[in-house]
């Protein structure tokens, strides 16, 4: 079984502080929030609609979730989800109805299997699964979708959704009365506080992410462009078992479109491990720093050194910023410009951004316990260089526990 990622506790009390009855969520991300299950006919072949998850507030009721069969054998291969409610869908079948009325879509037969064969303990399992679903597809994801919400009880009831189609799509096909309501900065929310699977898997991220980053620093060399250190990263991050999202060298680039000795380069990496990110951030130079160089990354490390006083529950991101941002101008660093704090976890900057007349801004949130975040500090002045430094941060009971690794030198080759 592969292991349960949402935070169920968390999501019944925002739901029932809402006054919703449930969730139901089509999104990559929180799909495979709730499922735990990454469904192979996501982004990358660009299918829409073809995934559902259902988590009603009352943990009574069944979670429920929507697949097509062509994921079925997968299932066995990469682990059976949390969730036992499993509806899958095929095609359109030959008139006949389900005892609740729903219409039966056609069987989904699977690869044949060569009667002569031994079949291995794998094999075993997809033949074993095909015969558990046979005559139970629905025709489409739609049907299956009313299936689905009707066994967990939210009939008639008030639901949480992340995507707006789902309303059309369940108005279009009929079966089920719901009342809808669109709040995806609630999902955000819910991923805010993480589970004791979510913080070891983001764990691992940071630790990839972070060596993959050290190890194109330590690839750094006169002459060498940003493109090579990018898919060195991008290398790395692959061969530990992670994918690379971006590595960013300078403001973007490299000034020169090449390393040059004694420029200060900022490093900044975001990288992936079983779809929750790393983010990581250091500076270096080719040979030997110059003074202000050295003195500008002083005064980021002090900055570092007084976020720690404040990285408990109770401190809000605007406090942690402005604290930082005014100790690191206080050294004689006045262009310092605050730096950001954002949380980290299936996205880049994983905290709640309402809907409004400036949408995607984030609002400043309270630490909590099991919060991840990352302070991120990085500083660029036009014609001199760059000088950066973060790490991903895990909020405890009375303080933190860093989750990135490294020390916090100014990197030189």
């Amino acid at each position: 079984m592969s292991k349960k990622l949402i935070n169920q506790s968390r999501a019944e009390t925002i739901l029932d502080r809402e006054g919703l009855d449930g969730l139901l969520v089509t999104s990559p991300i929180n799909f495979y929030y709730v499922s735990g299950y990454w469904g192979f006919y996501y982004t990358p072949l660009g299918f829409d609609g073809c995934y559902f998850a259902i988590l009603p507030k009352d943990a009574s009721k069944p979670a429920g979730m929507v697949l097509p069969a062509l994921e079925l054998r997968r299932l066995e291969t990469v682990g059976m989800p949390w969730i036992e409610n499993i509806i899958l869908y095929s095609a359109e079948g030959d008139g006949e109805f389900f005892d609740e009325g729903f219409p039966r879509g056609k069987d989904y037969q699977g690869w044949p299997i060569d009667p002569g064969a031994s079949l291995n303990p794998l094999e075993e399992k997809w033949k074993a699964i095909i015969a558990r679903f046979k005559n139970s597809y629905s025709e489409n994801s739609i049907q299956a979708l009313v299936r689905g919400i009707k066994d967990a009880d939210l009939a008639g009831k008030t639901i949480l959704i992340d995507d707006l189609r789902i309303q059309k799509w369940l108005k279009d096909i009929g079966g089920v009365d719901i009342n809808f309501c669109f709040r995806p900065e609630l999902f955000n929310e819910i991923r805010m506080v993480k589970t004791k699977n979510e913080i070891d898997i983001m764990r691992t991220a940071a630790i990839i992410n972070e060596e993959a980053m050290l190890s194109a620093i330590d690839h750094m060399s006169e002459g060498v462009t940003w493109e090579e250190l990018e898919n060195y990263y991008m290398t790395e991050m692959a061969r530990k078992g992670g994918r690379g999202i971006y590595m960013m060298c300078g403001v973007g680039e490299l000034p020169n479109g090449v390393c040059k000795k004694g420029e200060p380069i900022l490093f900044d990496a975001l990288g992936q491990y079983k779809r929750y990110h790393g983010d990581f951030g250091r500076c270096a130079v080719i040979g030997d720093p110059s003074q202000l160089h050295l003195e500008r990354h002083q005064a980021i490390l002090e900055g570092w050194n007084k976020a720690k006083e404040y990285l408990k529950p109770g401190t809000t991101y605007d406090q942690l910023s402005e604290i930082v941002g005014n100790h690191v101008r206080s050294l004689n660093f006045n262009y310092f410009r605050n730096p950001a704090v954002h949380g980290l976890g299936l996205e880049h900057t994983d905290d709640p951004k309402p809907i409004g007349p400036q949408p995607g801004v984030k609002i400043s949130q309270v630490l909590e316990k099991n919060m991840v975040i990352n302070i991120d500090m990085p500083f660029t002045e036009i014609g001199w260089g760059s000088v950066h430094m973060e790490d991903t941060i895990l909020i405890t009971d009375d303080g933190f526990e860093r989750l990135s690794s490294a020390n916090f030198d100014l990197r030189s080759t």
